[in-house]
């Protein structure tokens, strides 16, 4: 099953982010892979999203 870990480290971290009106809070999220394609797709074009990612505070598997 797909899933979102947003671990947030520090507080100049967001407390949640929405991506195609899915609200991410810190903590594991299950999502469909249909979300999680949107995700990636989203995450691409937003550089502050790209960048949690980068840095390991936004996982996403499947």
């Amino acid at each position: 099953m797909p899933s979102i870990t947003y671990n947030r480290t520090d507080s100049q971290q967001p407390e949640n982010f929405t991506i195609n009106g899915y609200v991410v809070r810190p903590g594991l999220h299950i999502i469909s892979y249909e979300q999680l394609k949107l995700v990636r797709e989203q995450i691409q074009s937003d550089d502050k999203l790209e960048y949690l990612v980068n840095q390991g505070i936004i996982k996403l598997s499947d």
